[in-house]
């Protein structure tokens, strides 16, 4: 759907003008709409794309808005010239084997965030020239114009429609009905649920951390 069809839905949802909406504006059902797009892109962690990311010399910590705008967390990296796949680890099992390993150089093996704006990879490039595929969950891009098609499957698309009559219900204050609504939206948009796939693979990452040998061609 575009975001004119989804704006149409959700006021004749709320018994308000499709044309002419009396008790909102269009501008501020369009910011519902967007907001409700971030939350799905959140919580579902569905919208995908790439970047390229330039290796510079003895550089280890590389700033996420730096490559791209929409970047929500990367989650994949790959070394393009030895089409090699980055594992991901936790800068304490960086430090638990070698406390200096912040000084060592060589082709990357390696990647570890650092933050949620920042990440960093072992070894650090000797010197420039390599470039990294950065693979990563994104935020959703604001449509165009009202005609353009959002970035969500249609089941998601009757999500955002749902989110947007919960907070027209609650403006109207009929809260019964907006917990109603907001129940149903819960049906297809558990929250929560990406956030704690998130905080499983850590748990595991960190339980690893005396298991998994560093694959690299260093020392450490």
């Amino acid at each position: 759907m575009t975001r004119s069809e989804i704006r149409a839905r959700i006021l004749e949802s709320l018994n308000d003008s499709v044309s002419s909406p009396v008790f909102w504006s269009t501008s501020e059902i369009d910011d519902v709409i967007g907001e409700g797009q971030e939350v799905l892109a959140e919580e579902l962690a569905i919208i995908k794309r790439s970047a390229l990311v330039p290796l510079r010399e003895g550089v280890t910590y590389y700033y996420t808005q730096a490559v791209a705008a929409d970047i929500m967390a990367p989650y994949r990296l790959f070394l393009i010239e030895l089409d090699r796949r980055l594992d991901v680890v936790t800068m304490r099992q960086l430090d638990e084997r070698h406390e200096t390993w912040i000084t060592i150089s060589g082709d990357p093996w390696h990647w570890f965030p650092v933050s949620w704006d920042i990440f960093g990879i072992f070894p650090h490039p000797a010197e420039a020239g390599g470039v990294l595929r950065l693979d990563y969950l994104a935020w959703p891009q604001a449509p165009a114009d009202d005609d353009q098609e959002l970035e969500f499957s249609e089941p998601e698309q009757d999500a955002l429609v749902l989110y947007g009559v919960y907070d027209g219900l609650l403006k109207q204050w009929d809260i019964e009905r907006a917990l109603e609504t907001f129940a149903l939206f819960l049906e297809r948009v558990p929250l929560g649920r990406s956030r704690a796939n998130v905080e499983l693979q850590a748990a595991k990452l960190e339980r690893s951390s005396h298991r998994q040998p560093f694959r690299t061609g260093v020392n450490i």
